[in-house]
């Protein structure tokens, strides 16, 4: 029996697995390509006569691979034997789809296309018209439904059909482009099994397996000055720099000629496709996604505020029962003096956060947050990254953890890894207490909203100017191609939302109560001890003092035990080092804890600052850092927080995702590295100005 050997290609989520399942009387067999672990399946039946054999290939957007998926179908499409090619394309997305059927369509090989998912095309007013199709391109096609098994017997008559009568695609590109390849023809001489046109067109295209399969050739010298010559043509005609974006143009440009003639579509517009109309529109779009955004820090900055001092106030009634209620004793002293103030300092801001966690699930239920990253794929490729990089890095403005995860979604190594470099400049959610703070302390109320925008954009723009250097000196290359299926618009569902806001407040009290309440109680006893001769020294002097007296002498006191700590010659070490930022040794210690977790960095400055005491309110902390620290050591601060190294946590997922030593050594120096830089700078212009 004569076997006809067919190689099943399609984008991603074409249905092409759903296909090989549905066909009756297959026998299945999986494997892995050679020298791969890239999994293979081939069925095997019988029809009219021939055994047909389906080689199910990897889903692919392009022969311009980025994976080792898409690698393997490339090299499998180029050198392997195969008698036809069967592409498979979703009848919903015919435009977009039939760009790559084009582009495999140059191989030259007998080609046929299954139109699959057409029952539901066809529920929305849809038809295609196959003979139309066959008589424009030479290729036979077949409207099918994998998932209703319809359409799957006449598709393998029709797969026959076209390779006992060899029938070759018929695709021509607009008059220049074909007056290129023409010229290019005469200079390819033997080129093994591909057609001269399909060379022309591949290096026009650069791609680099043509380059090496010819570069051996003696004529590929007279062929290079000829190449050159016609893609600076082109270059010319089309005032476009990249020729594979030319010959991307035209074959989207064919693709909605063909289908204006092939198609008939959906009659009524539906509610996405009116909103996608402002949401993704070319100009509006950025415009409109970052009002959105700057919108959600505003609300985050002035809603929050509201029930922040409800909070204190209950942390401040908390902490005097605690001291009305326990003897005196050294624990007494770290939960009233220390544990409870820093624990409420930092809960004080859990509405801030919850807030911004709000505004970016909403995004994400409504089915925003697909077109703001559609949106973004322009502005993110001039920086080297690829559109799907976005949600990775609006998911760092939450915590950093998950954003490496979500990272995984990019299965280029270069994308994923450059992306990843760059989250820990997104300011996650527990950095945001560290930003109220300080801004609250030294700007004005009018202010503060705009300068948090500020800090969040600067921080993002940053990261992406990083992405760039580093795409120009570490990662050679052009980002993968950006494709991603938009899904309809939907009312968001409260159930979840409240749900997904429960978790993050649960997380957080948790983190907040074990892991800020251990670190401040060590922090409180790092600075209240060594204290035995200081006490020594002042207790008789208090006895026999008066009541004004004894305030004075107890507060001097105080500030001499916490001047003279562990954690204050921890600090006073570091001074030189961080001199020139004009930060002092209470600063150092803060933003050192904050390697261990953000979230400690603002109870461990209202420890230091010996905001404490239960008669004290948060507000006194931001007086106290107001009169204490400069300007300039506020801007340092926000800007080391914005800039250096995650939390502890966040590192151990990155570690856990990069299994390269080097890559892991690099990110945890140079975040540490720019940020001293940037606030150098920063310090410096400041002065300079004023």
């Amino acid at each position: 029996m004569k076997e006809i050997k067919v190689a099943l290609v399609g984008q991603p989520n074409v249905g092409k697995s759903h296909l090989i399942n549905s066909i009756s009387g297959a026998t299945l067999h999986v494997g892995n390509f050679s020298g791969v672990t890239v999994e293979k399946k081939e069925v095997e039946f019988v029809r009219d006569g021939y055994k047909i054999k389906l080689i199910d290939l990897p889903g692919t957007y392009s022969l311009h691979t980025y994976t080792p998926e898409e690698d393997v179908t490339k090299k499998f499409l180029l050198n392997e034997e195969y008698d036809l090619i069967l592409n498979v394309v979703d009848s919903n997305q015919i435009e977009k789809n039939l760009v790559f059927s084009f582009q495999i369509a140059d191989l030259g090989r007998p080609m046929a296309i299954a139109f699959n998912m057409y029952d539901e095309y066809s529920r929305q007013g849809g038809e295609i018209d196959t003979d139309k199709f066959f008589k424009l391109t030479n290729i036979k096609a077949e409207n099918v439904s994998a998932k209703e098994k319809f359409g799957l017997e006449e598709l393998f008559q029709k797969v026959i059909k076209a390779y006992e009568e060899k029938n070759i695609p018929k695709i021509y590109y607009s008059e220049t482009v074909e007056e290129t390849i023409e010229n290019l023809k005469p200079f390819i001489k033997d080129c093994d099994k591909f057609s001269k046109r399909f060379v022309a067109i591949r290096l026009l295209e650069d791609d680099e397996d043509i380059y090496k399969i010819i570069h051996e050739k003696p004529w590929f010298a007279d062929l290079m000055p000829e190449l050159k010559k016609s893609k600076d043509i082109l270059r010319g005609e089309y005032s476009e720099e990249d020729t594979k974006t030319i010959l991307f143009e035209e074959r989207l440009a064919l693709a909605k000629g063909i289908v204006t003639q092939i198609a008939k579509k959906a009659k009524k517009e539906t509610l996405t496709e009116k909103i996608d109309k402002i949401l993704i529109h070319p100009i509006l779009g950025l415009p409109i996604f970052l009002f959105v955004m700057w919108a959600i820090f505003q609300l985050t900055f002035s809603l929050g505020a509201v029930p922040m001092d409800w909070i204190d106030a209950g942390f401040n009634i908390f902490g005097s029962w605690v001291g009305n209620a326990m003897p005196e004793s050294m624990i007494k002293q770290a939960l009233v003096e220390g544990v409870i103030p820093a624990v409420g300092a930092v809960v004080m801001f859990l509405p801030n956060i919850l807030i911004l966690f709000l505004g970016l699930n909403l995004l994400e239920q409504t089915g925003y947050m697909a077109r703001a990253a559609y949106v973004m794929d322009g502005v993110l490729k001039r920086f080297g990254l690829q559109g799907r990089a976005f949600i990775p890095l609006v998911s760092g403005f939450g915590c950093s953890v998950p954003a490496y995860m979500a990272a995984r979604t990019l299965k280029n190594p270069k994308d994923r890894l450059i992306t990843m470099l760059v989250i820990g400049f997104m300011s996650c959610g527990a950095r945001l207490p560290i930003y109220v703070l300080l801004v609250s302390a030294f700007f004005a109320p009018s202010l503060q909203g705009d300068v948090m925008f500020a800090i969040y954009l600067g921080g993002a723009l940053t990261g992406l100017i990083v992405a760039k250097i580093l795409r120009i000196v570490l990662f050679k290359g052009e980002p993968e191609p950006f494709v991603m299926e938009l899904p309809k618009y939907r009312f968001p569902k409260i159930k979840a939302v409240i749900f997904d806001l429960w978790v993050k407040t649960k997380l957080f009290l948790r983190k907040a109560g074990v892991f800020i309440g251990i670190t401040a109680f060590g922090i409180w006893f790092l600075s209240a001890y060594p204290r035995a001769d200081i006490v020594k020294k002042y207790e008789p002097l208090i006895q026999s003092a008066n009541a004004n007296q004894k305030e004075v002498l107890a507060n001097k006191m105080q500030q001499e035990i916490l001047e003279n700590s562990y954690i204050a010659r921890v600090g006073k070490l570091m001074v030189p080092f961080t001199k020139p930022l004009d930060l002092g040794w209470k600063e150092d210690v803060s933003l050192l804890v904050g390697l261990a977790a953000k979230e400690a960095v603002v109870g461990t400055m209202s420890e230091l600052y010996g905001i404490g005491e239960a008669d004290e309110t948060s507000k006194a902390l931001i007086e106290k850092i107001k009169n204490s620290m400069p300007f300039t050591a506020a801007v340092a601060m926000i800007i080391i927080v914005m800039f250096y190294s995650p939390c502890v946590a966040a590192m151990s997922t990155f570690y856990a995702e990069v299994p390269q030593w080097a890559w892991r050594i690099f990110y945890t120096v140079y975040p540490n590295v720019f940020a001293y830089i940037a606030a150098f700078i920063g310090v410096s212009l400041i002065k300079l100005f004023s």
